[in-house]
């Protein structure tokens, strides 16, 4: 559609889908705000690595909390932060992780990582921003 032959839009279970091709045969899959709902989410990101080619990348955008104590090279995010934030999401059954940038890191050690914060609407000047991370990975 639109001119973008090489792209294809898969719906389906992230921890088990395989392609036509096989394993190994993927260059690009992204997560984008869904590793937070995926209730076995170690299990889909494990599995995208699988379905990688040797040098593909994986993307991913997620809202996430800090563990309380950090590598020196990461974001520490504060009490209210790591508290507030899983309580505020778990009602719609997003489950925010303080393991998702360290178990990715680990998965794919050659990768960049930003965190960052932003605010939300309507709550945004009352609270504050809600963590999130850009991650990419190569395998």
């Amino acid at each position: 559609e639109r001119g973008w032959h090489n792209v294809e839009c898969v719906e389906a279970d992230a921890t088990t889908w395989v392609p036509p091709e096989g394993t190994g045969k993927i260059d690009v899959i992204t997560f984008s705000y869904s590793l937070t709902m995926i209730p076995d989410w170690f299990a889909a990101a494990e599995h995208a690595k699988t379905l990688l080619t040797t040098g593909g990348l994986l993307g991913v955008v997620d809202f996430y909390v800090s563990r309380k104590y950090v590598p020196k090279d990461l974001v520490r995010h504060s009490y209210l932060q790591r508290v507030f934030w899983p309580f505020y999401f778990a009602h719609d059954d997003v489950r925010l992780s303080a393991d998702h940038v360290p178990f990715l890191a680990r998965a794919f050690p050659k990768h960049t990582l930003l965190e960052r914060a932003a605010s939300l609407p309507y709550i945004g000047a009352l609270m504050p921003k809600v963590p999130y991370y850009i991650f990419i990975g190569q395998a």
